[in-house]
């Protein structure tokens, strides 16, 4: 077979001056290119500062790592005014169950009904229960709010946490940087364009991705709208349609109440341009309209804290706006100002004279017989009569009774609820088949105080309550109690198998507090150091320091902490190991590789447990 003659030098010419022309357009793209960046960097502009209350370009897949998150708690309502519920949110806890006679509201909102910058309890969600419940029973406020929600994930929490409340009316809060928030993140370009936009100046001069940004709420009170502002209000009107079906869906009512920024309520305020805009739209589809701006505009700058965010006073004066948008129905005590008035009492319902309350106390409508156990609570009255009609309230047909009966005990405090017979009663309660009822009496339990020795067989027989709510109750009471409750000991070690982790917890705490050494109590303690989960591990090592000496066999456990992931984990160790002192000498070579651990916490907690161990030698 004869091989292929070779190309000839008119057959290879044009080959190569291929070659060499791709090879020049790309030396000369590139040269470009590199001119051009290097001409972008020399003349780039500064980047703009953003306003300081706006989101500053809050990136939701960068800072949640999706487009929506929750706060992880492990929370079953103990101790009382925990920040956080177990549903992630800042909030007390709920029964899911829907108490019936009760009217409930959810707020969905962002930082602003967060509370952003003061307690939970001085938010305007709370600030609305707090309005609601001085007028009379029956409404039941829901906080449904996270730094950083824009409306599209407050229609996710609607429809993932709020939703299985039952609602009867959603209270939908839109800030004016909602509407930033959307836009901003909803138009976000592939990810390789991000990618080149963050190294390259040619390629941010190119995008002008800035230009096409809502940068500030100012950019909504400018006419004629730009396209980003118009984006930004059709992407909030989707949502508010969507939300708006799915709770119309579920027989409740939305209102949408659009929050003012500070500049609207100052001496020289923009027209109100978002507030129309999104009012025009509200009105076209039927949705309830929540104006807070005439209530805040009486208060001015002293209702906010910078230009988006509320003060305590701010947050009661929108909740005044958004009282107005519930039903009087929902909580006026009628039938208790006409049975007040059958009696010849023309005085308001919460200042009736507290002998004739009792009295009502026992009527035979069971409206009045809750109004009047409210009244009650309202003027934490107490004494003998008043102690004996709220006792038995408690053991009331109706559940709302039995509710606003341990509500009023508890708010009387130790006088009306540490009565012998009362006392029993709301004991008894904590088996009552309503969630409501057996946790209004677990709070009053708590407001008469533990006495000690007497109330470990009953507080050890919660333990084992199929309610976590109540089962955390007594883990925390018996810590409460400390020494005195020794005896629980060994129901506390059983609840370190608790299924809630929050139960576990409690339990781990109240064990340290109660301050038995005996083995048993060491080793279970260690065995959730090493093989627990969550923040039961560091209160584990907490309680194990509180023993002292006492816990010398967990030591080995300790040290191994030492080198743990968790640097709270770490520290605790550390202090632990330095309660124990001399007889956790065998800890010394590990407790000095921890003085070159990364967190100064962990190295100063580590150094002090050296000086407390090595002192007698």
């Amino acid at each position: 077979m004869r091989p292929d003659p070779a190309p000839s030098s008119a057959e290879s010419h044009p080959r190569r001056a291929l070659l060499l022309n791709v090879a020049l357009s790309v030396a000369v793209t590139a040269a470009v290119l590199a001119a051009g960046e290097g001409l972008a960097r020399r003349f780039q502009p500064p980047a703009r500062p953003r306003p300081l209350a706006d989101t500053r370009g809050l990136d939701w897949q960068a800072e949640w790592q999706g487009d929506f998150y929750v706060v992880k708690s492990e929370a079953v309502g103990w101790p009382l005014g925990q920040d956080f519920n177990r549903d992630g949110l800042r909030d007390r806890p709920h029964p899911v169950e829907k108490p019936a006679g009760t009217y409930r509201v959810a707020c969905l909102g962002d930082s602003v009904t967060f509370g952003y910058g003061f307690t939970r309890a001085e938010s305007w969600p709370h600030a609305l229960q707090d309005l609601v419940d001085a007028r009379g029973p029956g409404v039941e406020v829901l906080s449904v709010a996270l730094p950083g929600w824009s409306t599209r994930q407050e229609r996710y929490a609607y429809e993932r946490i709020a939703r299985r409340y039952r609602p009867d009316a959603v209270v939908l809060a839109v800030v004016l940087n909602d509407m930033e928030d959307l836009h901003n993140n909803l138009t976000q370009p592939p990810a390789w364009l991000v990618e080149l936009f963050k190294r390259s100046a040619l390629v941010r001069r190119v995008t002008n991705a800035e230009g096409r940004e809502i940068r500030s709420v100012d950019e909504l009170f400018v006419q004629p709208e730009s396209r980003a502002v118009s984006s930004g209000y059709e992407r909030l009107f989707a949502e508010i349609r969507q939300l708006a079906a799915d709770v119309r869906a579920d027989g409740a009512a939305l209102h949408v109440m659009v929050l003012p920024d500070a500049d609207q309520v100052g001496p020289s305020p923009p027209a109100p341009i978002p507030q129309e805009r999104i009012g025009a739209f509200l009105r076209s589809e039927g949705i309830g309209v929540i104006d807070p701006l005439p209530s805040l505009r009486e208060v001015g700058s002293e209702g906010f804290l910078d230009r988006l965010h509320f003060t305590p006073r701010g947050s009661t004066r929108v909740a005044e706006a958004v009282r107005t948008g519930i039903p009087a129905s929902a909580y006026e005590p009628a039938a208790l100002r006409a049975a007040l008035s059958a009696h010849g009492e023309t005085a308001d319902a919460a200042r009736a004279r507290p002998a004739l309350l009792a009295t009502l106390a026992a009527d035979a409508s069971p409206e009045v017989r809750r109004q009047a156990a409210w009244a009650l609570g309202r003027q934490r009255a107490s004494g003998p009569e008043v102690g004996a009609a709220l006792t038995r309230a408690l053991e009331d047909t109706a559940p709302a009774v039995r509710v606003e009966a341990a509500r009023a005990l508890a708010a009387a405090g130790p006088e009306a609820s540490g009565a012998p017979a009362t006392e029993a009663r709301l004991i008894a309660l904590l088996d009552d088949p309503r969630s409501e009822v057996r946790w209004a009496a677990a709070n009053a339990l708590d407001a008469r105080g533990v006495h000690g020795a007497s109330d470990v067989p009953w507080l050890a027989r919660a333990l084992r309550h199929s309610d976590p709510y109540v089962r955390g109750f007594a883990a925390w009471t018996l810590g409460v109690a400390g020494p005195a409750a020794g005896e629980a000991a060994p129901a506390l070690q059983g609840a370190l198998r608790d299924p809630e982790p929050g139960v576990r917890a409690l339990a781990v705490r109240a064990l340290g507090n109660i301050g038995r050494g005996d083995a048993s109590v060491v080793a279970a303690l260690a065995d959730v150091v090493a093989h627990g989960t969550g923040e039961g591990r560091w209160r584990a090592l907490r309680a194990l320091a509180k023993l002292g000496p006492a816990a010398a066999p967990a030591v080995g456990v300790m040290v191994r902490a030492l080198a743990d992931p968790d640097e709270k984990v770490r520290r605790e160790s550390a202090l632990a190991l330095d309660r124990v002192g001399p007889p956790a000498s065998a800890a010394v070579p590990a407790l000095v590789a921890a003085q070159r651990d990364a967190v100064p916490e962990v190295r100063d907690a580590a150094a002090q447990a050296l000086r407390t161990i090595t002192a007698a030698r």
